[in-house]
């Protein structure tokens, strides 16, 4: 059976775990254990830890059963217990009070009997009445009575603030929502600044003074602060079921600022608490606040959306409708337990609101969003008509129209070629005219038009053939097998294009036309993954005579640059590449160059050559006529550079292609890219924003369901929780870590399992959760050691020895700091750790005099000889500061074992090797007079305290 220390040590424990199921789990082992044991005394820490463990997780009702134990154990004998005892119970008055009006089936007059009660309480105490008073105020807002609670708030606004009375952050909030009920939003949002202002360290704070101002922030036009305010205060709601009554706040704010969208995705997130809401007022209220944001979605025509819930997809509509009918019910409820309609009312008026400000962007992409659309295609303006004779005949016209194709002067071919198809598209023509033509009109047809071209085509290729025109009659048959082949996609075709183009070649003596199709065979080879076939044909049409145009030079190698880029040949590929480009630069080809510089920048990104690749994107962004090729190309480049100081430039950019995937229907790629945006926010210190879009992308990836995007996910929880941790919201970055822990698992991720263990510990320390900070220092010991990391093992271990000093564990971190000691005497690292290792076996012995000498049943001895070495270690790594710092531990450890004069020597090296502005100087000082003291130097100890301004002792 489980022991009366055991037991206590797991009420301790359960006050520190974070509100929520775990909490609720803790206290109900907690409560199991201590009524089997039947001592009367943990058994009642263990109904009081029940009764906050319950109020805080969202189990009101459950709190309250715990509660009425407390008291009637605490009344049966009031002498039995402490002033702590005493003092919890009086505090968890307050609990009950609040509780008690959210039930409609517990009658008014029990919430008012249990009110006098805590008054009664309160006053034989000596207590102030401010506690009281605020919450005869709550129950008379619930009523809806605006003169009793006028009149209440008056009384706990001028009542002297004690011990009993909320918490910092909590009074104010609770203040300024009297304010802004009472049309005061003004004086609500001062009074909360204040608040603000300060350092709040109670569990519901800041998010629940942040969400009492959302509303009072819009009223006032402080949209900023607004949408601030909903991304602080949110974050830090998502993991506890009694938040939902300021979650149901948050998707009404959604409502109220035109973000009907983002509130669906927050009503699909929260359902499940939906049902097992703490209370029915919780209940009703997101209800309501729901059933407002679906009436407004179905209101812009979305009713038919799909919403995702445990028992099976809905519509928008139809939840809307369900939610609506609970929300009005519960209010009935309610009014018939109040004897009046003021609930009713209230939530008629939520159900029915309408949008405060049309659009309020909530992120940094939704705000670029409402401004941007897809970029158009690029329209060139007419080319001028080339010159042409007034009397040169069709035929002259044709061979015009080929020369300056050939010459690549594409506009003016394009012109001509439009003219010459208005002009003669009825009347007499020849077969070769005809055929000539249809080709034309071939190539001018736009891509998509397959059918069109490859009609064009073979009506081209009937005309050559009956007129006997060999050579132009098999070149035509080859582009009308290749857009056969596009049109339908049957591979069959593909041997008889290679068979069109031999024929082609040799029945044409022109070196351009047989080069022709030679290279629209080898694009038809590569794009079929015939690699060799390809680079067959490449070296066939390179090898004919008579050099090739700039533009069809570069088109020829980068065809070439794909066929090695597929053969895994990737330098080959880039030298092929580069040529291109090289050709290109300083000529009109400016986009084409462009896609060539792209095709680089991705082949040197395979190469590792990340400033390579990120130069080629800037120079295509640089020479690109095309916007969208401009636009994607620095995109390109600020994905690339998200973690780096250029990562600022680069911002805009990637925002915009974020808002053009959604613009264009692409929610995946924008996903992706809001992953690279958060990253490079980050990197910029916008970490609010890098929050905001990182959830962004998180809701998108966890929505798919798809274990494709594990390691997507993996990668967002990971950015988030640095990304909380820099804002100072530790307890989100813990959740967020905690996520992380049951996506990461097996032998080949034991090293960041660990490194994420140990990261949770530090930030429990941080907030001093130090017993739990202890158990995730050990976890991450155990995952390093079986990733044989035995630097990281050892830095583990020595966190876990102080995590548990801290949490007043000891014993326990006695014991540990004993088997450290013993590991690291066996422990072996590489020489470039060596350093590292120093520094761990240093600070081990710095930390181990503390625990040693800090504890019922010091042991300075030990101490003594854990600190010893310290000092060397830390000079041999340059470290000279801390070797100053452990010579004053050692050197008070030395003083209290009563071993002055040697601790006099230590804490002199200490002091004078201390630098004069550094603030353990005085501490030094201090003790190197006691132990002066204690040696009879009396007149050198007052000397050396008058030096440091230290005062005589007493």
């Amino acid at each position: 059976m489980t022991n009366h220390d055991e037991v206590h040590d797991l009420i301790h424990r359960s006050w520190e775990t974070p509100d929520g199921p775990a909490r609720i789990a803790a206290v109900e082992q907690v409560l199991a254990q201590a009524e089997a044991l039947g001592d009367p005394d943990l058994l009642y820490a263990a109904h009081a830890a029940a009764t906050s463990g319950y109020h805080q997780s969202g189990e009101p009702m459950k709190a309250m059963m715990t509660f009425a134990r407390c008291v009637a154990d605490y009344d049966a004998d009031p002498g039995r217990r402490s002033q702590h005892d005493e003092h919890l119970l009086l505090w968890q008055f307050k609990h009950m009070v609040s509780s008690m009006t959210l039930f409609p089936q517990l009658q008014l007059e029990r919430t008012m009997a249990v009110l006098d009660d805590m008054q009664r309480r309160y006053q034989a105490g000596g207590h102030s009445m401010q506690a009281v008073y605020a919450y005869r105020h709550d129950v008379a807002a619930h009523l809806g009575d605006e003169e009793q609670a006028d009149h209440w708030y008056r009384l706990w606004d001028s009542a002297p603030r004690d011990a009993l009375s909320d918490c910092a952050g909590c009074d104010p909030s609770s203040k300024a929502y009297h304010l802004a009920w009472r049309g005061r939003d003004e004086d609500a949002i001062g009074l909360a600044q204040d608040a603000l202002s300060g350092r709040l360290t109670c569990s519901e704070q800041p998010h629940g003074i942040l969400t009492t101002l959302l509303y009072p922030y819009l009223r006032t036009g402080r949209l900023d602060e607004a949408r601030d305010a909903h991304r602080r205060a949110y974050r830090m709601l998502d993991d506890n079921k009694a938040e939902l009554g300021r979650v149901a706040t948050h998707v009404s704010f959604c409502g109220a600022t035109g973000n009907a969208q983002r509130g669906l995705e927050l009503i699909e997130r929260h359902l499940p608490w939906l049902a097992q809401a703490p209370t029915p007022k919780t209940e009703m209220e997101f209800a309501a606040s729901a059933a407002m944001v679906l009436r407004l979605l179905a209101e812009a025509g979305q009713g038919d959306l799909p919403v995702r819930r445990a028992t099976g997809e809905t519509t928008v509509a139809a939840l809307g409708r369900e939610l609506r009918e609970r929300a009005v019910a519960l209010s009935l409820r309610f009014d018939e337990r109040n004897g009046n309609s003021y609930q009713s009312t209230r939530i008629a008026d939520l159900l029915d609101a309408e949008p405060l400000v049309a659009y309020l962007p909530l992120s940094v992409t939704a705000a670029r969003a409402a401004t941007v659309a897809p970029v158009p295609a690029v329209t060139e303006p007419p080319a001028e008509l080339p010159d042409v004779p007034a009397d040169l005949p069709l035929d002259g016209l044709l061979d015009l129209v080929d020369d300056l194709f050939h010459a690549e002067e594409q506009a003016k071919g394009r012109a001509l070629t439009e003219r010459l198809l208005a002009e003669h598209s009825a009347g007499p023509l020849t077969d070769v005219q005809r055929g000539r033509l249809a080709r034309l009109r071939a190539v001018a047809l736009p891509d998509e038009e397959l059918q069109a071209t490859a009609d064009a085509f073979a009506e081209a290729v009937d005309a050559f053939a009956r007129a006997e025109d060999s050579a132009r009659e098999h070149a035509a048959r080859l582009q009308w097998q290749i857009a056969v082949l596009q049109l339908t996609g049957d591979g069959e075709l593909v041997p008889a294009v290679y068979e069109a183009a031999e024929v082609a070649v040799a029945a044409n003596t022109d070196p351009r036309q047989r080069r022709a199709a030679l290279v629209r065979a080898a694009w038809v080879a590569a794009a079929s993954g015939d690699l060799d076939r390809a680079s067959s044909l490449l070296d066939r049409a390179e090898a004919e005579p008579g050099a090739l145009p700039p533009a069809r030079h570069a088109s020829l190698l980068h065809l070439r640059a794909g066929v090695l880029q597929a053969q895994e040949r990737l330098d080959e590929a880039a030298q092929r590449i580069r040529a291109a480009a090289a050709l290109l630069r300083g000529t009109g080809h400016r986009d084409q160059l462009a896609h060539l510089l792209r095709a680089l920048a991705d082949l040197l990104g395979r190469l590792g050559d990340n400033s390579g690749a990120i130069a080629a994107f800037e120079e295509a962004a640089a020479v690109a006529q095309d916007p969208e090729l401009r636009r994607s190309a620095r995109a390109n480049a600020g994905f690339m550079l998200v973690t780096t100081e250029r990562a600022g430039e680069f911002i805009d950019d990637i925002v915009e292609h974020v808002c053009l995937m959604e613009a264009e229907g692409s929610p995946g790629a924008a996903a992706y890219t809001r992953h690279r945006l958060a990253l490079a926010l980050g990197t910029t210190g916008r970490f609010t924003e890098a929050a905001e879009v990182g959830e962004e992308a998180l809701s998108w990836f966890l929505a798919q369901r798809d274990p494709e995007h594990a390691d997507m996910v993996v990668e967002l929880r990971d950015l988030l929780s640095r990304t909380y941790a820099q804002l100072g919201e530790a307890h989100v970055a813990i959740g967020q870590l905690d996520a992380l822990l049951e996506l990461v698992s097996g032998v080949e991720r034991l090293a960041y399992r660990g490194d994420v263990l140990e990261r949770a510990g530090e930030l429990l320390w941080q907030v001093d959760r130090d017993g739990e900070a202890a158990d995730r220092f050990d976890a991450a010991a155990a995952a390093y050691g079986q990733a044989d990391l035995a630097l990281a093992t050892v830095h583990a271990r020595r966190r876990q020895v102080m995590a548990l000093f801290h949490a007043g564990r000891k014993d326990d971190a006695v014991a540990l700091s004993g088997q450290l000691a013993e590991l690291m005497a066996v422990t072996g690292v590489p020489a470039e750790q060596q350093p590292g290792f120093a520094w761990e076996r240093a600070m081990a012995g710095y930390e181990a005099a503390q625990v040693l000498s800090n504890n019922d049943e010091p042991d300075h001895d030990a101490a003594l000889t854990r600190i010893a070495p310290s000092a060397a270690l830390f000079r041999s790594i340059g470290a000279f500061e801390e070797a100053a710092l452990a010579e004053l531990r050692h050197g008070q450890v030395l003083v209290v074992s009563g071993r002055n004069a040697e601790g006099q020597a230590q804490l002199r090296r200490a002091l004078d090797a201390l630098p004069a502005d550094h603030g353990a100087r005085r501490d030094a000082a201090a003790w190197l007079a006691r132990a002066l003291d204690e040696q009879g130097e009396t007149r050198q100890a007052r000397e050396l305290r008058a030096e440091h301004d230290l005062p005589e002792p007493e």
